[in-house]
């Protein structure tokens, strides 16, 4: 007996040991694949900096245009998820409905939307509804990308409802519980948990489409560093400086998005 409890004892210290050798493979092997990427982009950089003459001094003296442009894309973005997410709920559910009224409304949302780009959508916001309900950049830039956004989501989170077990559905209606008791506990949850990376996914998108809204002259971030180049000759370096902020904005939502896959895969 004492035999056996050793041999598995030096079975989980070989698994543990195991793994332990992986993670840091793993992270031996991202390390040098950041370090590539850096060194590329730092021959990159040196061989355009001999014919092009980068001044970021210039640049660096408009950073209070890029924090006030940081500031108005983080407000349109996270108002815009928060509906779309919404209008995305209400529609997906509309769509699994048995009421066939419900369900061709929701098919119509999203076959416009899906088929309409979102620059379209944006200027019809801003110079038609805007001007029929006297919407100013701000409002208009959400109400275009919640709704362009929220058509996509609608469809994610529908695939995720009908991937839910039926046979779940059933066991709980035969336990008597009700349809909205239903949802709330079994369906909504899982459907989530299954949407989840196409949704986050989703919303990365809208963060960067929201740099769209710079056509009808909203300043968020984009709009800021056309300025600062136009006013500083520097239009090379203040869109690098741009594109730079965009990355960081996704990547953090990208660590956020895995951060709650595991979680909610834990749960």
């Amino acid at each position: 007996m004492r035999a056996l409890e050793m041999r598995g004892e030096n079975i989980s210290m070989r698994r543990r040991q195991i793994k332990i050798n992986q993670n840091i493979k793993r992270m031996v092997r991202k390390f040098l694949t950041a370090a590539g990427i850096v060194l590329l982009a730092a021959v990159f950089y040196l061989a355009v900096a001999k014919v092009y003459p980068f001044n970021w001094g210039v640049v660096l003296r408009y950073k209070s245009m890029f924090l006030k442009g940081l500031l108005i894309t983080f407000q349109v973005s996270a108002v815009s998820i928060l509906i779309s997410f919404g209008l995305g709920l209400v529609f997906s559910i509309m769509k699994t409905s048995k009421i066939e009224f419900f369900k061709d409304i929701a098919a119509i949302y999203v076959w416009i939307f899906r088929n309409t780009p979102l620059l379209v959508v944006i200027l019809l916001t801003y110079y038609g509804v805007g001007t029929i309900f006297n919407l100013n950049r701000f409002w208009a830039a959400v109400l275009a990308l919640s709704l362009f956004e929220g058509a996509y989501m609608a469809e994610i989170i529908r695939s995720g409802i009908e991937a839910v077990d039926p046979g779940e559905i059933e066991a709980a209606h035969s336990l008597g519980m009700t349809n909205s008791q239903i949802f709330f506990s079994i369906v909504f949850p899982q459907a989530i948990r299954i949407s989840l990376p196409p949704l986050i996914g989703q919303m990365i998108s809208l963060v960067k489409d929201s740099s769209l809204a710079s056509v009808i002259a909203l300043g968020e971030l984009t709009m800021m560093g056309r300025q600062v180049g136009t006013s500083s000759f520097a239009t090379f370096e203040s869109y690098i400086v741009v594109a730079f902020i965009y990355i960081m904005l996704t990547s953090v939502l990208s660590v956020l998005g895995r951060y709650l896959e595991r979680r909610m895969s834990l749960a």
